[in-house]
């Protein structure tokens, strides 16, 4: 029931109904400016051809031949192939990593404070111009590309790998995953805190119960944990797949980067045009799939 004061034009359910629409209204006009309206823009480009004048950008209806250029175009295609198959395990790492490491800040010892922002930091760090000017110092201390690839590479353990004795396709997926420890532990920040919320927001009274019912750490965590932190996984599993596609170190942000750099204008918005359907279609399967084993606490 909405009240209505004396002397005023909106009930208290308006009222805060017209807060909401204001405290959004600042995001909702950037998603138009930034997003909507170049976004519409690069759909335009897509079926056009580009051409400077005297008047500005003219543009000459093509059609599909853009979008056939872009499916016939070998190199992009395996780019986007490779960047989709290597998604899926980068994910997998990630989430379960993000999890484990949110579990272990949950207890309680010295130092707590200063081991989260120390999982955090990288988030800081490895930010847009702080990543850039990183690049800059290592490329300008003489540091040469191939041996720039060496600083974090398990070498040690690809030796070990190969006295064992094991065959070359299964010691080339441990090195791989290996190699990757680092970069994904610095991509992992953001996922750390969104679990960590959701871990210290478990009532620890479900844990005394468990505890009263002789419940093990293993059965707590399966039957109490995970199912109420799962709403949250589904949430950094979306997160994560936005921020593996958008990285600035993903091979087909690169190659639309680099057709951008060169003056394809419209073959490059195509590009990016098709990789964000890609994305897109991605992310639903995902979240279809995943959000039906979510499990949603009702008080």
């Amino acid at each position: 029931m909405s009240i209505k004061r004396k002397g005023s034009g909106l009930s208290f359910a308006g009222k805060r109904a017209m807060t909401g629409r204001l405290y959004i209204l600042p995001w909702f006009i950037g998603f138009i400016c930034f997003f909507l309206i170049p976004f519409i823009e690069g759909v335009v480009y897509t079926v056009n051809k580009l051409s400077f004048g005297e008047n500005g950008v003219n543009l000459s209806f093509v059609g599909t031949a853009n979008y056939k250029k872009l499916f016939s175009d070998l190199d992009f295609l395996k780019v986007l192939s490779s960047s989709l198959a290597g998604m899926f395990p980068r994910v997998l790492i990630i989430v379960f990593f993000s999890l484990f490491v949110a579990l272990i800040l949950r207890g309680e010892y010295k130092g707590r404070t200063l081991a989260r922002a120390i999982f955090f930091l990288p988030v800081i760090i490895s930010s847009g111009v702080v990543i850039t000017v990183l690049q800059e110092n290592i490329m300008g201390s003489g540091i040469s590309g191939n041996e720039t690839t060496y600083l974090f590479k398990a070498t040690s353990f690809e030796t070990l790998l190969e006295g064992i004795g094991l065959p070359d396709k299964l010691m080339k997926s441990f090195t791989e995953i290996i190699n990757q420890l680092f970069d994904l532990s610095w991509k992992s920040g953001v996922q750390i805190l969104l679990l960590l919320a959701a871990v210290n927001n478990i009532p620890r009274s479900s844990y005394e119960a468990a505890d009263m019912e002789g419940a093990t750490e293993w059965e707590k965590f399966w039957k109490i944990t995970f199912p109420t932190v799962s709403p949250t996984i589904l949430v950094t599993v979306i997160y994560t797949v936005i921020d593996s596609f958008t990285d600035y170190s993903n091979s087909v942000m690169r190659l639309i980067e680099e057709q951008l750099n060169l003056g394809y204008y419209e073959y490059s918005s195509t590009m990016a045009l098709v990789y964000f359907v890609c994305v897109l279609v991605i992310i639903g399967i995902v979240g279809g799939l995943i959000s039906r084993k979510v499990y949603y606490q009702v008080d």
